[in-house]
């Protein structure tokens, strides 16, 4: 082989690589950089399908935190961001997603985690599953 500037190595990437924390991470980030990409399309006025945002009557735009099909509560009961523009709503997704690489709502995450996995051993139970 010619001498290239290709720099090979023998070492191969671990099966499991991450902890269930840092998948939880991993997939909620995946997900609000799904869902910005979503709300730079609708804001070209292109058509979209699976939205985690609205807006209402009055202008305001609100967008719900899901971890799966659960609602991401950061505060009791409150899972639903809210901002008076689009760029207000990326810039709010943005810090959610620094917060959460940075492990500030690993509990969050874990118990919407857990309430998945209860509602499975539910519809299994019912046989539904």
């Amino acid at each position: 082989m010619a001498k290239t500037s290709i720099n090979l190595t023998t070492v191969q990437r671990p099966a499991a690589n991450t902890s269930p924390i840092l998948r939880r991470r991993n997939r909620l980030c995946a997900s609000l950089d799904q869902q910005i990409i979503k709300i730079g399309s609708f804001r070209e006025g292109k058509r979209i399908s699976r939205e985690q945002f609205w807006v209402d009557g009055n202008g305001a735009i609100f967008f719900q935190l899901r971890y799966g099909k659960q609602p991401l509560e950061l505060e009791k009961g409150k899972s639903t961001l809210k901002a008076a523009t689009f760029d207000d709503l990326v810039a709010q997704l943005d810090e959610i997603k620094t917060i959460t690489v940075a492990g500030g709502l690993d509990e969050a995450l874990s118990a919407a985690a857990n309430a998945t996995r209860a509602n499975f051993k539910k519809d299994k139970k019912s046989g539904r599953g």
